[in-house]
């Protein structure tokens, strides 16, 4: 005996068919469906999420994000899923590798001092090793030194114009 289907969106269900379908009866049918779920009030959509998932929807799931994700198990559970390659190595990506993430370099070095004129007053800060120092304060970016500064935000790397390393910089720009 088969496994019972995913109850389709009372506007899809099928009405007096006995038979499997063929493939591409299958296709069509599976088309139809996803074609629909835009259609579909969203209680329905939830309605066929928990028949799909067997978990409740996300509450702030926005309703695009519920179609795709309905749609996407409809087309999975008529023509199968994930390979058991790609299913292993998404549960190897999702899990930590044991290994600890190298810390990120400083484009800039500890003692190095950055001047930046503004309004006719010259700003300096000094580079430390976790922050960075203005006028005898520890700050722990450029971007709140400059947001002190002007009164407003600013991106502190462009605020006291750091250049981006040759491999950062974009291919275009």
């Amino acid at each position: 005996m088969a496994p019972p289907s995913a109850p389709r969106p009372r506007c899809l269900r099928r009405r007096g068919r006995s038979s499997a379908p063929s493939e591409q009866e299958l296709k069509a049918s599976v088309t139809a469906r996803v074609l629909a779920l835009p259609k579909c009030p969203r209680g329905e959509l939830e309605e066929q999420w928990r028949a799909l998932w067997g978990s409740e929807p996300p509450r702030h799931g926005s309703r695009e994000f519920l179609i795709r994700a309905v749609a996407y198990g409809i087309q999975a559970q008529a023509f199968g899923g994930l390979d058991a390659k790609t299913l292993q190595l998404l549960r190897k990506a999702s899990q930590p590798s044991g290994a600890k993430p190298k810390p990120q370099r400083s484009r800039l070095s500890k003692g190095s001092k950055l001047l930046r004129e503004w309004h006719g007053e010259t700003h300096e800060v000094l580079v430390l090793d976790k922050g960075f120092a203005w006028r005898n304060e520890t700050y722990p970016s450029l971007s709140s030194i400059a947001r002190a500064i002007t009164g407003t935000h600013w991106n502190g790397w462009a605020f006291f114009g750091v250049k981006r390393r040759a491999k950062e910089a974009p291919a275009n720009g």
